[in-house]
Parts: C-alpha cells; structure tokens; sequence
C-alpha cells in the first residue's frame, strides 16, 4: 500500500518535481495540495486529473485535515523551516528540498522535535541519487590509483535567479553549491573538518547575495578540495553536477568532457577510459522518494537524514563566515 503524500509548495518548481516524479512514485498517492496561490494548485490538480478536494492555500489546514503520513515540502527556500515545524508537530514525517533549511539553530530544532516524536526528516539531495555521482563514487573506491592528493571541483552557470533568491544572504551556496558541497562528503565519506572562502558579487548584478564562491574545503580525511562556483557565469556551462579531478598518486579519475563526452573517465598519464554505466533504475528524486518511503515504513533514520545535512548545512555556513572574517573556519577539533 502507497504511502499518503502532502506535497506543499506547487509553483513551476513544485509542479515539475510532482509531475515527474511524486505521480510516478511506487511509494507514494496525495493525501493533499498545498500552494498560497489557489490558481496554480487547482490548475495542478486539474491538468493531473486529481480531486480538487485535495487542494488547500494553508498548509496548517491541510496538516490538520488530510489523513496523510508524510510531507514533501517543495516551497522555495525560506519558508522551509516555517512549514516543516508545522508538519512534524503535526505527527507527519517530512521530506524537504535542499537547502534545509537557513541557519543551524532551525535544523537543529526540527531535527530535535524529530526525534522527539519518532518522525523522520530527510532532505532532497539528489544529486546522491544520479548515475553520473553514483558511477564516479564506485570508480573512486576501484581505481587503484594510489594516495588521494587533492580533489578540484568547477561549477558555471548563468542563472536568471527568482525573486527570493535575488534577496536572499548567501545565494550561491545555499541554492546551488549545496549540492556540489553534499557531494563532497558523499564522494569522499568524510565530513568538512575545516573551510578557507570567499564569496562576492558583481555589480549591478541584482543580487543582495553573493552568486560566486571559491573555497577550499579541508576533510576530516585530511584531502583538500578546492571548489568555483558561479550562478552568473556567462558562457559555457558546465552540467549541474560540474567538473571534478580527483588526483591521485598514479594518475586521475575525472566527472568531466575529456572528449568522448561528459562523463566518468580514468587517466594515469599514458591512457585515458571513459567508464560505462548504466541508468539507475530509481534516477534522482525517484531514489530520493523510494528511500523517504523505506525509511518510514522500516521506522529507521533515512540516508541524507535531517542530522546527516546539518554537516552540509555548516560547511555551507561556515563558508560564509570565513569569507565575512577573512579567516579558515574550524568545523571539527583537531586531534
């Protein structure tokens, strides 16, 4: 038996991850709709042919009403903390879009009333899920290439950012860089122990927060990363997961266009492979929503829990703050 979803949040980002994803699920049939605006979750319901009684303009209400089990909060960035207090206090279990949420303090509250009431909170960082991410994590761990040296990661992309991302603090990092920064502690298994950035605008670039970051991320491990990142980056872009080189001692593993395409290649100086893979069967938020459902009905704490993205959360965070102080930030004691 399916799993009964509230998704809140149903604007042109809501709708997409609903329409792909949410209504294809195995796991997972609405309980209810939840938008602000009554025209786009009426509209929603309507093109998907499902009950308008499943729509609402108050997530308080919906909370209260829908017989439901979970939440998928889908709302744009600054409300998350708002909403997903609601429904954990309501007995609902909650899924939410990266960024968690905007401070340490509200995740470590919501991770608290959480645990509290036996409830699970994940958070939607996909990018886990991804054929290209999970291809490169198997060759890092195969490729017999010696010691890790360092790792560099690059991402460009020139993006006509929202309204609320144009006003909100760290824009860069809390709406795009969180992915590559997750990706980090995935690829590696290893947290953030220590951050050196910077980040800064462009004038005249409408932004209130910085849409470019350059750090370098120092593992518990002991490997440095060094990371670009730019929403407003005219010209080539990369693809959303970036460029990365892991340099090893006898040669490099690459996510990367080295000619054949982007992809997962192996170089050691004297020869170069792109490597095969296939297609996971549950690709992105599919993987994302299967593993929410088998957390819930397993009653054990899902990958990428609430606890688990506050270390993204900080690393993000304390990436501000190093750039604000002009200083490397310590997020974990050394010895």
């Amino acid at each position: 038996m399916r799993l009964k979803l509230i998704q809140v949040g149903l604007g042109n980002h809501g709708q997409g991850v609903g329409e792909h994803f949410v209504l294809a699920s195995r796991d997972f049939a609405y309980a209810g709709l939840v938008d602000i605006n009554r025209s786009a979750v009426t509209e929603y319901a309507r093109k998907n042919k499902l009950p308008e009684s499943l729509c609402y303009t108050d997530h308080e209400q919906a909370f209260r009403e829908a017989d439901a089990d979970a939440v998928f909060i889908s709302a744009f960035s600054p409300v998350h903390y708002e909403i997903a207090k609601s429904a954990l206090e309501h007995k609902l279990h909650v899924l939410i879009e990266k960024p968690f949420v905007l401070s340490l303090e509200e995740a470590e509250e919501l991770n608290s009333l959480a645990a509290r009431n036996r409830l699970n909170v994940m958070v939607n960082q996909n990018y886990r899920y991804f054929a290209t991410v999970i291809a490169l994590k198997q060759t890092l761990q195969s490729a017999n290439l010696g010691r890790l040296s360092f790792v560099q990661s690059e991402f460009f992309y020139g993006h006509e950012g929202k309204p609320y991302q144009k006003t909100m603090d760290n824009y860069v990092l809390l709406e795009m860089s969180v992915h590559h920064v997750d990706m980090i502690r995935f690829l590696l298994d290893s947290d953030i122990a220590q951050v050196t950035g910077k980040t800064w605008n462009t004038p005249g670039s409408g932004y209130a927060g910085d849409p470019h970051v350059h750090a370098v991320y120092q593992t518990e491990s002991g490997v440095n990363v060094f990371y670009l990142g730019s929403l407003l980056a005219k010209g080539a872009a990369t693809p959303w997961e970036g460029a990365w080189r892991f340099q090893f001692e006898g040669g490099a593993v690459h996510l990367d266009d080295l000619g054949d395409g982007y992809g997962v290649y192996i170089a050691d100086g004297r020869t170069k492979s792109r490597i095969g893979f296939q297609a996971q069967e549950l690709e992105g938020i599919h993987g994302v929503l299967a593993e929410f459902a088998a957390s819930i009905r397993e009653q054990r704490e899902p990958k990428i829990s609430g606890a688990d993205n506050m270390r993204t959360l900080a690393a993000l965070l304390a990436t501000a703050e190093s750039s604000k102080q002009g200083k490397a930030i310590r997020l974990i004691p050394e010895g």
